[in-house]
């Protein structure tokens, strides 16, 4: 009797820790679609069989279930990243953005080389005038001097001509009221070499243009202008022209 105790004992124990396992799947059948294991066991004897979930157990047998998988194990050591995918396709342009602040202006740049002169520049040729260069009813014998100064940066072919009333050279022609004076000057068309920076100075004798005489009229051969060329570079002009502290005379660029 005492054997057969025991081994209820032992049945018992057995049922109640199968019991046990299959506690947790059985509660987790609604929701797991894993494979759900069910057997017959007997207390009597401690056998059990596997049956399907339509098989019934027999009247000295209890039913057990439980479920294949068991409990998460823990989480693997993480694995080596892969290789780096394809750049993907470029997006769409995005919206511009605002406007940004002006920025500080530049340095200002060198110079650029000057132009070619214009009409109004006075380009060559360099034309002069000066007048009066005689005083009227005046019995001559004072100097008169013109001066020619090359402003330009090579040498300057330059033609000095004084002239008439009408316009003609007078170089070389009597001056009234002397005994042997010409007038100075060049040829028309002929031009002497003036260099860099250097001064021209052309100088005679005032013309006699009152009191009378032999060949005193006050306009045969008496100098009422000078023209001063360059024929390439810039020049400057000036005179000193007197008759007893009275004489003026100015001298001008010629417009273009």
């Amino acid at each position: 009797m005492r054997d057969n105790l025991g081994r209820r004992i032992i049945t018992a124990g057995l049922v109640s820790v199968a019991l046990l396992i299959v506690a947790v799947p059985i509660a987790k059948l609604a929701t797991n679609n894993a494979a759900v294991y069910e057997a017959c066991i007997n207390p009597g004897n401690g056998g059990m069989r596997l049956v399907d979930s339509s098989t019934p157990c027999h009247n000295n047998e209890s039913r057990i279930q439980w479920n294949e998988i068991g409990p998460p194990g823990p989480a693997g050591p993480m694995g080596p990243a892969g290789p780096t995918g394809p750049a993907g396709a470029t997006g769409a342009t995005g919206p511009a953005g605002p406007t940004g602040a002006t920025g500080p202006g530049g340095a200002t740049g060198p110079a650029g080389p000057a132009g070619p002169a214009g009409a109004s520049a006075g380009g060559p040729p360099y034309v002069w005038v000066c007048m009066p260069a005689h005083r009227p009813n005046t019995i001559g014998s004072q100097r008169l001097d013109l001066y020619v100064f090359n402003a330009g940066a090579a040498s300057a072919d330059v033609s000095v001509n004084i002239l008439d009333s009408t316009g003609n050279n007078l170089k070389g022609q009597p001056i009234p009221g002397t005994a042997s004076d010409t007038y100075p000057g060049d040829a028309d068309g002929a031009t002497v070499p003036l260099g860099i920076g250097h001064t021209r100075d052309v100088n005679w004798t005032l013309p006699t243009t009152g009191g009378g005489g032999p060949g005193i009229d006050g306009v045969t051969n008496v100098s009422f202008s000078v023209r001063v060329v360059s024929t390439n570079q810039p020049i400057v002009v000036g005179t000193n022209f007197m008759s007893g502290g009275f004489l003026e005379s100015k001298c001008g660029l010629a417009p273009k």
